[in-house]
């Protein structure tokens, strides 16, 4: 079986997990073990339109929407919550803040179809590592999407309100 391990920091808390399989090589129906902490859990997993759905053995199931982001940064959006969550964590972070972070422009763009709720930011704006650029509401809940380096607004291509599609263009960052 191949195995994967490595760190998720998620809300700021440094998780330990091991995965049998590849998350990105995951075929339909798959059954994967996983240790969180090493505590084990097994589960099936399914591709969808916007991510994964994940079956746990006690028959709970759960839809999940990636969108990975620079240094190994991914957006997850699971029902009723978004979270940030850092795969190697410590490893990015000991490269030292902004260090070979997301080099030349950033194409901020939508994760999932949803409904622009707020721009953050305008073109000009210098931002922050991290800085909040766009509030998304999809799958009734808002999802902040954040400046994958420090740099300055090139464009901002939505406006709030506009409903948009996943892949949409939302900020440009340089």
């Amino acid at each position: 079986m191949n195995a994967s391990t490595f760190e998720i920091e998620v809300n700021g808390r440094i998780r330990v997990v091991t995965i049998s399989a590849d998350p990105r090589a995951v075929r339909d129906d798959e059954r994967v073990h996983v240790t969180i902490d090493g505590a084990p859990m097994a589960l099936s997993v399914a591709r969808t339109r916007l991510g994964l759905h994940l079956l746990f053995e006690d028959g709970r199931g759960v839809d999940a929407a990636l969108t990975e982001r620079a240094r190994g940064e991914w957006l997850v959006q699971l029902p009723r919550v978004g979270l940030t969550a850092l795969v190697d964590a410590r490893r990015h972070r000991s490269a030292g803040p902004g260090s070979a972070a997301a080099p030349g422009e950033q194409r901020i763009t939508a994760p999932m179809p949803g409904r622009v709720v707020r721009v953050l930011v305008k073109p000009g704006d210098e931002v922050a590592e991290r800085q909040g650029l766009v509030v998304v509401e999809a799958m009734k809940m808002e999802n902040e999407l954040s400046s994958p380096k420090a740099g300055r607004v090139k464009e901002v291509a939505v406006a709030e309100g506009v409903s948009i599609e996943a892949g949409r263009l939302l900020v440009i960052v340089e």
